[in-house]
C-alpha cells in the first residue's frame, strides 16, 4: 500500500512540465541549503580538501550551485516516471556510442565506467544505442526496501538488465552471456575491509573500488569512460571515449584511468558531482 500511494503521487508530479518541476527545485533548494542545512559542513569540507587553491566565494559558489543541481536530479528522475521516448531522446545526446558497439561487433563485453556526476539516472538512456545485446547496469540496493522498489520501477523503463551487485559477478561471468554491456558507478566507496584500490584524486588519498576491473579483465571486456556535460537545464551529453591505461606498472590500470578522466569532468564543472556523499569517510591505507 505505502508504495502504490508513493508512485501515485509521484506520478502525479511526473505529469508537471519540467519547467515547473525546475521552479520547485530551487524552492527545495533554499530550504535545504539556508534552512535545513542538509549536509552543508560535509559539502563544504569536501570541496575545501578537494580544492584548497580556490577562494571562499568560489567555494561558495559551488556549493550553492551544487544544491541547485541535486535537487534538478531529484525532478529529473521523478520526471523518468511520465516522460515520453521523444522527449528523452530531445533531451540526451550520446556521442561515439559506435566505439562501444564496434567492441560488441568483434565478440568482446564492455564495461562503461561512470560516477555519481550529473545525472547518473538518465544516463540510462544509453541502453537504447545498443538494442541487440545484453546489456544493463549494477545497482546497490537501499536500505529502504520501499525506495528500492520505487527506483527499480524508474529504472525499468529501459527495459534492460538490473542486477544488485551481490548477483552481478555470477552473471557477468557466465559465458552464456557473452558480449554485455553493463554499466558501473564506479565512484563508490568500498566497504570496510574489502579489497580496494588506492589513487591521488582532487588532490586526495583516495580508496576504489575495483569490482568492475575485475570483470572486465576476467573475460577480456573493453573499458570506456561514459563523460558527463550539462550544456543547460535539462539537458545532457554523454560521451563514450576508450580507456587506455597510460601506465600498466600499478595494480588496477583501467580504474585508475578512469579517476584521471572522471576528475577532468569534474574540474570542468564542479558543481555537478555528489558532494554530500561521505566519500572520503575511511582513509584508507595503501
Amino acid at each position: 500500500m505505502k508504495y502504490r500511494i508513493s508512485v501515485f503521487f509521484l506520478t502525479l508530479a511526473a505529469l508537471l512540465p519540467l519547467r515547473l518541476l525546475y521552479v520547485l527545485a530551487d524552492f527545495f533548494a533554499l530550504i535545504l541549503y539556508y534552512v535545513v542545512g542538509y549536509r552543508r559542513k560535509l559539502v563544504r569540507r569536501n570541496l575545501r580538501d578537494s580544492f584548497p587553491s580556490k577562494s571562499d566565494s568560489e567555494i561558495t559558489d559551488i556549493e550553492k550551485r551544487y544544491y541547485r543541481y541535486m535537487c534538478d536530479v531529484m525532478m529529473e528522475t521523478v520526471k523518468l516516471l511520465h516522460i515520453s521516448d521523444s522527449e528523452m531522446r530531445r533531451r540526451v545526446k550520446v556521442v561515439n556510442y559506435e566505439v562501444v558497439n564496434r567492441s560488441i561487433a568483434e565478440n568482446r563485453s564492455a564495461v562503461i565506467m561512470l560516477g555519481h556526476y550529473g545525472n547518473w539516472e538518465w544516463a540510462q538512456e544509453m541502453a537504447v544505442y545498443f538494442p541487440r545485446v545484453h546489456r544493463g547496469s549494477i545497482y546497490h540496493t537501499m536500505s529502504s526496501r520501499l525506495w528500492d522498489k520505487i527506483f527499480l520501477k524508474i529504472r525499468s523503463r529501459w527495459h534492460h538488465i538490473l542486477l544488485p551487485q551481490k548477483a552481478a559477478v555470477r552473471y557477468l561471468l557466465d559465458k552464456n552471456n557473452l558480449p554485455w554491456i553493463f554499466g558501473f558507478i564506479a565512484d563508490q566507496r568500498p566497504k570496510s575491509g574489502s579489497k580496494h584500490g588506492c589513487t591521488t584524486f582532487l588532490d586526495q588519498e583516495t580508496s576504489f573500488i575495483i569490482g568492475p576491473e575485475e570483470i572486465g579483465t576476467r573475460v577480456g571486456a573493453d573499458f570506456f569512460y561514459m563523460d558527463v556535460e550539462r550544456p543547460s537545464r535539462g539537458y545532457y551529453v554523454f560521451t563514450f571515449k576508450k580507456l587506455e591505461p597510460v601506465d600498466d606498472s600499478l595494480p588496477y590500470p583501467y580504474s585508475r584511468a578512469f579517476w584521471k578522466e572522471f576528475e577532468q569532468t569534474i574540474h570542468r564543472d564542479s558543481a555537478l558531482w555528489l558532494w554530500s556523499h561521505n566519500r572520503w569517510a575511511k582513509r584508507w591505507k595503501k
